[in-house]
């Protein structure tokens, strides 16, 4: 029976928040597909901005992400508009010669784009971006034990600890006004400093159904741990599946 997981079409929207406070959203989606030397290709987009008025953050950026069936990365590309000028960070992943090719460019507006940096990052396997590994923990959610993933982070390849730990529980959210989720649960540590400052320890709580949805998460971060938090969603035929009350 094919995997359902990855479905075109597919939106989904979270808000990140520390303490009492709204840091930002989240918006992830799945564009396009194609076929490639024989293998599915799915396309991938992620949209991460600060919330408005926040003092000393203000984050604008796009990530996108290209990776086949099997959720190992062949593109990767990040678009900041936080400053004056755009700034660009691709990955071009070639695992016939077991390298990623890292290009960094910039563009002021209205003028054209200029590379700063181009340099290579050596592979040993395939591997994931800070996106696809989003996807990657979804396609594995079933499974159980300890994975430690290649995944290239800025000019590096480096590894993501995650701990599949097949462990069911529920956890509550606003947009279903507090009925709790049925969800399996994953830990792991990124060995590695992300967006929004992003290291260390993390927990994730997906929905225990083929969808495999994110639906909340603790992330430590530089100023402590954040709550990230399913708001809305678009995946047709899906809602998030309702636990079940225990006698």
């Amino acid at each position: 029976m094919p995997d359902t997981l990855l479905q075109v079409g597919e939106e989904l929207e979270y808000r990140v928040s520390y303490s009492f406070f709204t840091l930002g959203s989240i918006r992830i989606r799945i564009t396009d597909v194609s076929e490639r030397n024989g293998r599915l290709v799915y396309r991938a987009q992620a949209f991460i901005n600060s919330a408005p008025g926040l003092p000393f953050v203000n984050l604008h950026v796009l990530f996108e992400s290209e990776f086949d069936e099997d959720v190992f990365s062949y593109t990767w590309v990040s678009t900041d508009s936080s400053k004056e000028q755009l700034a660009f960070l691709s990955y071009a992943f070639d695992y016939e010669q077991n390298w990623v090719l890292v290009e960094k460019s910039s563009q002021k507006f209205g003028s054209s784009r200029v590379v700063e940096h181009v340099d290579t990052v050596a592979l040993t396997e395939k591997a994931q971006d800070g996106l696809s590994l989003f996807f990657f923990a979804r396609k594995h959610l079933f499974r159980q034990g300890q994975v430690n993933v290649p995944t290239v982070i800025g000019n590096e390849a480096v590894k993501t600890t995650i701990a599949f730990l097949n462990k069911q529980s529920s956890v509550e959210i606003n947009a279903l006004e507090d009925k709790p989720v049925d969800v399996l649960e994953i830990q792991g540590r990124a060995h590695y400093s992300g967006v929004f400052g992003m290291t260390g320890a993390f927990s994730g709580w997906f929905s225990n159904d083929d969808a495999r949805v994110p639906i909340v998460a603790r992330m430590k971060v530089l100023i402590g741990s954040i709550y990230i938090e399913l708001v809305k969603w678009n995946r047709a035929g899906w809602h998030p599946p309702i636990a079940q009350e225990k006698d």
